[in-house]
């Protein structure tokens, strides 16, 4: 049979819905299970779609690592589907390094963000190497940026065809990534396969399947991060919350948290001294002494001792 390979776009969603790729020993057994199955029509467009199919990913600087590929990792292939390619930009050696998944709200807390900088320190607590997420805004890109900053291995998974770069308010993240030798980022949608809502809840299940342990930073009762938990739980992986009384939408945290998942305190990361409030916390009863309030405020800013997180929230430095 004259395939050149798994990645035909055209067989993308047979292998993706069939159970083929688990259910055989090699690359050769599973073509030869599509040259059964497959009408004379489809194969032939298979065929003729190949040459300019692997020319395009080459001109975009894509590789290929298929499901019976070396590089493929091995905690992905144990989930009920896993993906017949992943089409990666970056260092594919990084394939086989262990991974803390990291989700949450686009609409992140300012307390979550502060937080989100021990992240790389949790990842090493537990025995990990690096971190994969979604490329998503807020917690995603905010993780993968302090990751990146700290030299450590950082993965990101798309919801959309190779040449997509979604979404574009994060393209300096996926700029910054594909000119990184310790950064990939990967997708299993095929190129041309345009941007669709239901892409990115079953990309979740990659974020998950390459990794044995998910962290959730801000998840609210209706969010991706709960997709991502409850594939999570189905692949029997480790579940990590993280929950902060001034978080403003963690209501999806606090259910997981209630069903058994596991709490996670940053806390003991903190430098001795460092604590949050709110300006609400320093605001007089009495009208005269605002001004006197506003002055203090400005002098610790001034002087390094209060830094601005957002809506209201004051990180303080002794």
């Amino acid at each position: 049979m004259d395939f050149l390979s798994l990645s035909s776009p055209n067989l993308h969603k047979i292998l993706s819905r069939s159970r083929y790729l688990s259910q055989s020993l090699s690359e050769s057994e599973v073509l030869r299970k599509m040259e059964e199955l497959l009408p004379k029509d489809l194969k032939e467009k298979v065929r003729s779609d190949s040459k300019n199919y692997f020319s395009s990913l080459k001109k975009l600087g894509a590789e290929i690592v298929s499901y019976f590929d070396p590089e493929y990792p091995p905690l992905l292939k144990e989930i009920y589907d896993p993906p017949p390619n992943l089409f990666c930009f970056g260092n594919t050696k990084l394939l086989k390094l262990s991974y803390l998944a990291v989700v949450g709200t686009r609409k992140v807390s300012p307390i979550t963000l502060h937080y989100s900088k021990f992240i790389p320190d949790f990842v090493h607590s537990i025995g990990l190497e690096g971190i994969v997420s979604g490329l998503a805004l807020g917690v995603d890109a905010a993780a993968m940026f302090l990751a990146l900053d700290q030299g450590m291995p950082v993965m990101g998974v798309m919801g959309t065809g190779p040449e997509k770069e979604y979404p574009h308010e994060n393209r300096n993240l996926y700029k910054r990534m594909k000119s990184s030798g310790n950064a990939l980022v990967i997708t299993e949608c095929p190129p041309g396969f345009e941007v669709r809502k239901y892409a990115f809840p079953k990309r979740n299940r990659i974020i998950t399947g390459i990794s044995p342990s998910l962290l959730v930073m801000e998840a609210p009762s209706k969010s991706g991060a709960l997709s991502s938990a409850s594939n999570a739980i189905s692949q029997d992986r480790d579940v990590y919350i993280f929950d902060h009384p001034l978080q403003t939408q963690n209501q999806g945290g606090k259910k997981l948290l209630s069903e058994g998942a596991s709490s996670v305190c940053f806390d003991n990361y903190q430098s001795e001294g460092e604590y949050i409030f709110h300006l609400e916390e320093i605001l007089p009863s009495n009208f005269k002494e605002v001004p006197g309030m506003l002055a203090r405020l400005g002098k610790n800013k001034l002087n390094g001792n209060w830094i601005d997180l957002g809506n209201g929230f004051i990180r303080s430095v002794q």
